[in-house]
């Protein structure tokens, strides 16, 4: 009975460390997927919306009235 409690323990140890192995390679995969989103957006897309947005303002600024105020009709 000793025997086949030790081998028990083993399998159920053997497996619990591939179980494991298996979620660490889970989570590093999903890390490496944020951090190469992460980047795209960061190198990619922000750098486009900066421009857009500095685009806008620019419009906005160059087509408001001479006297200080606001054009009534927005964009």
């Amino acid at each position: 009975m000793e025997e086949r409690s030790n081998f028990e323990t083993v399998l159920k140890w053997v497996v619990i460390g591939i179980l494991a192995i298996v979620a660490v390679k889970i989570a590093l995969t999903v890390l490496g997927i944020a951090i190469g989103l992460a980047g795209f957006l960061l190198f990619t897309v922000l750098p486009l919306v900066l421009v857009v947005w500095l685009v806008i303002k620019a419009v906005q600024w160059l087509g408001r009235p001479k006297d200080g105020g606001y054009p009534t009709g927005g964009l």
